[in-house]
Parts: C-alpha cells; structure tokens; sequence
C-alpha cells in the first residue's frame, strides 16, 4: 500500500484586513509562537488530576478545519459571524494560547476570501486526498508541521472558549495517541488531540480510502477526557450546520 509522501498543500498568504475580533485581538498572524504550560506532558498528581510542566515540552500545531462545501448551510461557515465576527476566528481565538504555531485547512474556493481576512497560513489538503474531509485536513497539518500534537478544531464550533482548549491540552501524555473527549459518552474526535506518531497510520487509512475519524480513534490508543472536566457549559460544544441553527 502506497504511503502519501511530499510537502502538504500550498500556504496562501495576503493583505490583511483589520475586522472584528472576538477577543479584540489582531489574528494575523504568521506562525506566530504561543507558549503554554499545558503543552508540556503530565503526570498524575496524588488526587489523580493531571500536573502540567513535569516532563519535557510538548508542541502543538492547532490546525482550523475549513474545508467543508457547507451544503447545508447554503455558504461558507466561516465566514458566518457570530455576535459580529467570523466563525473561523472564534476557533483560531480558542487555540491560540495553547499552540505554537497555528494553521487553517482549507478548500481551493476559499482561499481569496481568508487571503483578505487572516494572515495565518492556510493549506490545501495534499492534492491526492483533497476533499477527504477533517482526517485529511489532520494529515496536512503533520505534513507541514514538525509539532509533536495536532490540535484540531471546526470552524463551525463558534461558542467553543480558550478555557476549554487550555484545560484539553492539559490532559497531554506522550505515551498516548490521542486525547479526545467524551460528550454525554460520545466522542469529540474534531475538538481532539492527535500525536504526530499518527500520521503514517492516517497516510494508510486514506490510501485506503478512509475517511472516517472514528477509524483513526479505533486503533490508536486514547486518553479519553470527560467533557464535563472541561466546561461546565454545553453549549460550547454546539456546532452550527444550517442558517436554522444560525439564527
């Protein structure tokens, strides 16, 4: 079986554009480098609750999935506003302090549009997987990126809060592959962790013609985190489909 080789889609960069942000800062950004205690690796503490910085520094890429066609909605989510700004920015202000270096996966027909409004760089799927959906969108982001986690959030999730990502990526430990929460006893796998020791297990589920999460989940071995450990509040779990839901 052949193994998906090469460099991972194009980067678009381009004007910036200043609009309105969530937390009212500029998210054009470069690569920028965020630094996090809860990117380091945990060890349990005495009352089983993860301690962060006890191990060596762990480095996440977050990675925006953007490259849906949004049928159902009728237009491209992410570019949707909610309470006055983008979907997407809502999902880069979620990771940003937890990733050192933050990307947008995305389809071929946005890229002018997030050219005008983000400087963050934005890929293209690899060409022979392109529009293989999120697991897709994964392997780009650890084609690119030397990070040690993957951090993927939709852009469709607009109620999601840093907070959340800050107390997900607590939950890091290098000897697991991936550490995904569980919501009413269901997986998360699109507000999930994934190490980089995965990806040529992701190269072999899309030369297969895989494309389902869940198939990665199944043989990796998860750190499964309880959501109500994370919020508190469910509607930061929400995702937004139709212009139903939007309104």
């Amino acid at each position: 079986m052949g193994v998906l080789r090469g460099r991972a889609g194009r980067m678009a960069g381009g004007h910036r554009q200043k609009i309105n942000h969530p937390l009212h800062w500029d998210f054009r950004l470069q690569a920028e480098i965020f630094f996090f205690a809860g990117s380091y690796g945990t060890v349990k503490t005495n009352d089983g609750c993860p301690e962060r910085g006890s191990m060596m520094k762990q480095t996440i890429a977050g990675a925006v999935l953007a490259g849906g066609q949004s049928r159902r909605f009728g237009r491209p989510k992410a570019f949707a506003l909610h309470e006055g700004a983008p979907f997407f920015t809502w999902s880069v202000a979620a990771l940003r302090s937890v990733a050192d270096e933050l990307y947008i996966v995305s389809h071929p027909s946005l890229i002018d549009e997030f050219r005008r409004q983000t400087d963050i760089p934005v890929l293209l799927d690899v060409e022979r997987c392109r529009g293989c959906g999120p697991l897709a969108g994964l392997y780009t982001v650890m084609e690119q990126s030397r990070a040690d986690w993957v951090f993927v959030l939709p852009c469709d999730m607009p109620y999601m809060r840093r907070e959340v990502a800050e107390r997900l990526a607590s939950y890091i430990d290098p000897t697991f592959d991936a550490i995904v929460p569980l919501h009413g006893g269901r997986p998360e796998p699109l507000v999930a962790l994934y190490h980089r020791r995965l990806r040529s297990v992701i190269a072999e589920l899309l030369d297969a013609g895989e494309r389902r999460m869940i198939s990665l989940i199944d043989g990796a071995r998860v750190r499964w985190v309880d959501a109500e450990q994370l919020a508190a509040d469910s509607d930061v779990w929400r995702n937004v489909n139709t212009e139903e839901e939007y309104r």
